[in-house]
């Protein structure tokens, strides 16, 4: 008898054990709410990314899952995406993308579980935006202002990137002078998103993604591209990094190790692998000197970060060729923007003896070629390169041979030179022009300072960012005769023309538009369209000099412009303007975003 009364006393303890201790049990795992038909929240689940959550599946296997972030107010704009079933499990949950800041959000989540299709309406709470705080800050994030927006377009979202320091930035410099350049350039990140009612609908946490006294971790992040598989790729300094949109952290790639001072463009090309701009370290010039170059190599890595290829300008190009940089306006050269030289242009002596790293000059171990994007053409195997300080982009093949150089003929000189383009209208007839590149009785013109050159696929063109800083390598009388353009070229490889087929910015903007600095123009095959960013936009306001800067002052308060155009038109179907938020804050680029194809 005494068996079985202890059984059921042991059973009946078990059962009254288990009615009231199961947290006990789980300890301080979050639960689903009471009526939640999946698992519990969670809010921005990699630190990355604090306008993301994630639904997990508390044990649920689902598919033919969709979200919908629903719209803040009448005049909001609605997110929806597909997730794949793989991403599903690859994430643990629904990834959710797009919530707004500081907001109760709604959204809702659809799926099918056992031949059934089911759907929730979930709400949360997110922070505020922060991207880090300076002394000459006067918002917490550049000001969208929304100018205009077709039906069409409404559902773009658009990645900006903008560049600015703070008072943490750089102690790696500040307290070692002679390390590599990159790091007088530390800034915190500062990447987000923008929908086309003008709100942000995600930002990137520059804590989490940024450290100044960590050698791979510091520096400005530049150059965001997405990749193949629907990924953020970017270089920071001695780093390059790969992450998800909802924030986690692929990898985060050291330089191959002869290298220093990654910036400005970090791409994922057709071969798969990642094509980077940087510098050298230690490099022995022809007379025996050894220096760290400037901003004049780019190597190829794979996914891993191991070296396949590198490009170096010294040898491929000419160091010495100073046509354009004798042109230069001191008042924005790089990232060092200084009002006070504004206007005046360097001297040959100057060029010459100018201090070795990164300052404008001829010789490697300036900065004579200050290459700021990078493209690659599988058809045959070659990088084409955008040389701000050249005044050119330049096709450079697999075996370290130029192919064309689309530039004024100033300066080239040798084999180079005949690798320059000859412009023709539209009927293949040469146009007559200057050496410095002023075509006379046509609207072809060269791009002086450009920011970006890249490749048309679907066209057979190529669009540059025409900076148009020392435009037909010289200065202007009036400062405020200068303008930037969005171009796009035809270009016969075989016959070695170039024509103008499309431009934006010289008529329309004018000076208003001028970005000395930063900017991008790219094709978007999804709605054949160009978009266009007029990133440093007022850089230099209504003149005056750094010293007397107030944070009401409208100089160094820069007013970026973001435009998209259909195929060939000339008014836009999207303008947007974006102000600083930070004295001498640039818009640096912008990209389309689409989550489908990022989350797929």
């Amino acid at each position: 008898m005494f068996k079985p009364l202890c059984r059921l006393g042991l059973l009946t303890l078990a059962l009254s054990f288990s009615g009231h201790s199961l947290a006990a049990l789980t300890g301080m795992k979050p639960m689903p709410a009471d009526d939640a038909p999946l698992g519990y929240l969670i809010h921005n689940p990699y630190e990355n990314a604090p306008l993301t959550a994630l639904v997990t599946l508390g044990g649920h296997k689902i598919k033919d899952v969709e979200v919908t972030v629903h719209a803040k107010g009448e005049a909001g704009v609605p997110i929806s995406y597909k997730v794949s079933d793989i991403r599903v499990m690859d994430e643990g949950g629904v990834p959710v993308f797009g919530l707004y800041p500081d907001y109760l959000n709604t959204f809702t989540v659809s799926w099918s579980e056992k031949g059934e299709r089911k759907s929730h309406e979930y709400r949360m709470m997110t922070p505020d935006v922060d991207m880090g705080f300076s002394e000459s800050q006067w918002a917490k994030a550049p000001k969208v202002t929304v100018k205009h927006v077709d039906p069409e377009f409404k559902d773009r979202l658009y990645f900006l990137n903008w560049t600015n320091a703070d008072g943490k930035a750089s102690p790696l410099m500040h307290n070692n002078p002679a390390a590599p350049g990159a790091f007088s350039w530390d800034g915190k990140p500062g990447f987000f998103i923008i929908d086309t009612a003008g709100d942000i609908r995600w930002y990137m946490n520059p804590y989490t993604t940024h450290n100044a006294k960590n050698y791979d971790d510091a520096g400005y992040a530049m150059g965001m591209n997405i990749t193949d598989d629907g990924n953020m790729a970017w270089v920071q300094g001695q780093s390059w990094k790969h992450m998800t949109l909802m924030g986690r952290m692929i990898a985060s790639h050291s330089l191959p190790g002869n290298f220093i001072d990654a910036s400005h463009e970090g791409i994922q090309v057709e071969n798969g692998n990642f094509l980077l701009r940087v510098a050298a370290k230690d490099y022995t010039r022809a007379d025996g000197m050894v220096v760290n170059t400037v901003r004049d190599h780019i190597v190829e890595v794979d996914a891993n970060g191991r070296l396949v290829d590198y490009w170096d300008l010294n040898e491929i190009l000419d160091p010495m060729r100073d046509a354009a940089l004798l042109s230069l306006d001191a008042g924005a050269v790089c990232l060092n923007i200084d009002l006070k030289q504004a206007g005046k242009v360097s001297t040959e002596e100057e060029l010459r003896k100018a201090p070795y790293g990164d300052i404008h000059g001829v010789q490697t171990g300036r900065n004579w070629a200050h290459v700021n994007a990078v493209d690659y053409d599988p058809v045959d195997d070659s990088i084409i390169v955008t040389s701000r300080h050249q005044s050119a982009v330049i096709k450079i093949g697999r075996d370290k041979e130029v192919k064309w150089i689309l530039s004024p003929y100033m300066g080239w000189e040798g084999k180079l030179a005949e690798k320059l383009l000859t412009p023709v209208d539209a009927k293949g007839n040469p146009l007559t022009c200057t050496v410095r590149g002023f075509c006379s009785g046509t609207d072809f013109d060269f791009s002086y300072t450009p920011h970006t050159g890249y490749k048309v696929d679907e066209k057979g063109t190529w669009t540059v960012f025409d900076n148009g800083d020392g435009r037909h390598l010289a200065q202007p009388m009036f400062p405020t005769g200068k303008y930037s353009r969005a171009v796009e070229y035809k270009i016969d490889e075989d016959k070695m023309t170039v024509q103008q087929v499309w431009e934006y910015g010289k008529d329309e903007l004018g000076y208003d538009g001028y970005s000395p600095v930063t900017s991008i123009v790219k094709y978007q095959a999804d709605k054949n369209s160009m978009m266009s960013y007029f990133a440093s936009a007022g850089l230099f306001g209504l003149g005056g000099g750094y010293g007397n800067m107030k944070l009401d002052d409208t100089t160094g308060k820069v007013h970026s412009i973001l435009v998209e155009h259909r195929y060939g038109e000339k008014e836009p179907a999207v303008r947007i303007d974006i102000d600083s938020h930070d004295l001498f804050a640039t818009g640096y680029r912008a990209q389309v975003i689409r989550p489908a194809e990022m989350l797929k």
